[in-house]
């Protein structure tokens, strides 16, 4: 949990997560990490403030589980088995403090601890979330579940459970489309919007034996040999010990080595994600191209986001 710092004066540049608690106030445009963690303090605000049975929830319980989330939201929510007090919005600690309960029947098989701190199970937490997230954002999360051993057939209970209830009908699309072979949320992000725009799905990590010895593809075709490798900040920056060059370098010999058995690799990164135009019309000419696929005229994802 991130240190919390107990001020005695205020000014402009603090954010205020209960009455004596305040953190570094954050830009509209925070950093993903920087969002965490003020979601984060804000969950220990909560938690010293609570004096009920409640559960944190939705992607409060993603975040405390380790899962990836996309475009967090700065709020915290908790589950509980009662109604919550009924006050005025705006005098409301809730509404202050930026929490959102939500009032459910919680069984004991959806309950569970993260971090010293009561939340959903990894299985309710995925289906809380596919449930009330857009439905890139929800597929970011389940990915990430099942990738971290949630149990898909309890999932699936979970929603037929929910059956006739808000959400459900996307939920079991996030679900069907969900891939435990992502390894990180761009990766996500990435084979969501190919889908959407009516390409066929593609497979996760796919092996490619090399003249350097086996190699793996972030997504893509086996049958026309056409890949996608999905350039992340973090391989340049954290996983690059202080040596980007020296990662571009071993990406490029081995983007050469994979080219060499017949592949044909398309490269994307975070600014394909929010304008992936260029993007979808590069894989699709590199399908089209090996002429081994037919390209469906897909609706893409609308029809699972009622």
């Amino acid at each position: 949990m991130p240190e919390i710092e107990h001020l005695a004066e205020v000014d402009a540049e603090l954010t205020r997560l209960r009455p004596g608690l305040y953190v570094p106030a954050s830009p509209d445009r925070v950093e993903a990490r920087a969002r965490r963690d003020l979601v984060l303090a804000r969950v220990a605000a909560a938690w010293s403030s609570l004096d009920s049975d409640v559960w944190f929830s939705h992607e409060t319980a993603a975040l405390l589980h380790g899962m990836w989330t996309f475009r967090l939201a700065d709020r915290v929510h908790l589950t509980q088995l009662y109604p919550p007090q009924v006050r005025r919005e705006d005098d409301s600690w809730d509404h202050r403090f930026l929490v959102s309960r939500h009032w459910t029947p919680l069984p004991e098989r959806d309950r569970g601890e993260a971090g010293g701190l009561p939340v959903t199970s990894m299985e309710r937490t995925a289906v809380d979330c596919a449930r009330t997230l857009s439905f890139e954002a929800a597929l970011v999360v389940m990915d990430c579940a099942l990738r971290h051993g949630a149990d898909r057939s309890l999932v699936r209970r979970i929603l037929d459970e929910s059956r006739g209830k808000r959400g459900v009908v996307q939920a079991r699309r996030v679900l069907d489309l969900a891939d435990a072979g992502a390894e990180s949320p761009g990766e996500t992000l990435t084979r969501c919007g190919l889908i959407e725009a009516g390409l066929p799905r593609p497979t996760t990590q796919i092996p490619v034996l090399t003249s350097l010895g086996p190699r793996w593809l972030d997504l893509g075709w086996p049958a026309a040999k056409v890949g996608i490798e999905f350039d992340g900040e973090v391989k340049y920056t954290e996983l690059a010990d202080g040596d980007p060059d020296r990662v571009r370098r071993r990406e490029r010999a081995r983007q050469l080595a994979i080219e060499a058995e017949g592949w044909r690799i398309v490269r994307s990164d975070w600014p394909d994600i929010d304008h992936p135009h260029a993007f979808h019309v590069r894989v699709r000419r590199a399908l089209v191209g090996r002429g081994r696929l037919v390209l469906p005229r897909a609706a893409g994802l609308a029809a699972g986001r009622a």
